[in-house]
């Protein structure tokens, strides 16, 4: 079939485009103890640390207000990223957040709420 050494070559060639493996996830975003978290819109409700490139908490991301973010303000948005621990814990390295929207929620639990405060049906 193919020479091993020239098999090996092009595996080496492709594999750091192929090991280039973002992700999009969707959810809420928060500040918790200075650092972006997303709250992913599934049902186990994973929580996310928010990575800069370098690795480095996020603390700020334009089009995202850092006041309703602490102030708890429902925030959702469309995060592009590689999936990574950080300490144990579930964290995303992020390329780019867009789709921001202030006053929404992706979280069925919310929206049933909001019908039973407005008193209708489902």
């Amino acid at each position: 079939m193919f020479p091993r050494k020239l098999m090996l070559a092009v595996l080496g060639v492709a594999t750091p485009f192929a090991a280039v493996a973002a992700d999009v996830y969707i959810g809420m975003l928060s500040v918790n103890e200075g650092a972006l978290r997303l709250t992913r819109c599934s049902l186990g409700k994973p929580i996310y640390l928010l990575l800069s490139q370098e690795g480095r908490p996020l603390t700020e991301w334009p089009g995202a207000s850092p006041q309703a973010l602490e102030e708890k303000a429902r925030t959702s948005a469309r995060i592009l990223g590689e999936f990574e621990e950080r300490d144990g814990k579930p964290a995303l390295r992020v390329e780019r957040i867009d789709a921001i929207r202030s006053g929404e929620s992706c979280h069925l639990d919310d929206w049933l709420n909001e019908q039973d405060a407005s008193g209708t049906e489902p």
